[in-house]
């Protein structure tokens, strides 16, 4: 009963951070995965003039991953206010564990 009692109490602690909770998320995804959104822009651009394959990349910087982040962070945020509160933080922890995987398999860390 105590963990039970600890683990609803930690949700309610989260609670009020869940957005930022969802944008870090978010934020780890396009970290460990920017290269292979680069690649997939490198090998669209890749037989422009250099002048236009500057401006794409910083467009894509600017603008690409902000919308990435803008639009996909109210989905995570969805998806986790939809798991039980109850499991929230098994949730989250498993995340960010998951991330933290993927991101040692790919050397980031």
């Amino acid at each position: 009963m105590f963990i039970l009692d600890l683990n609803l109490r930690f949700a309610h602690f989260l609670q009020p951070y869940l957005q930022d909770i969802s944008l870090a998320l978010v934020a780890t995804c396009l970290v460990v995965y920017g290269d292979k959104v680069n690649g997939f822009i490198k090998s669209l651009v890749s037989s422009w003039v250099f002048f236009a394959r500057v401006v794409a990349f910083i467009l894509m910087c600017t603008f690409g991953y902000g919308l990435l982040t803008l639009w996909s962070q109210p989905l995570v945020y969805w998806g986790i206010t939809r798991v039980d509160l109850m499991y929230r933080p098994a949730l989250i922890l498993f995340c960010f564990c998951l991330l933290g995987v993927l991101a040692e398999r790919k050397r980031h860390l």
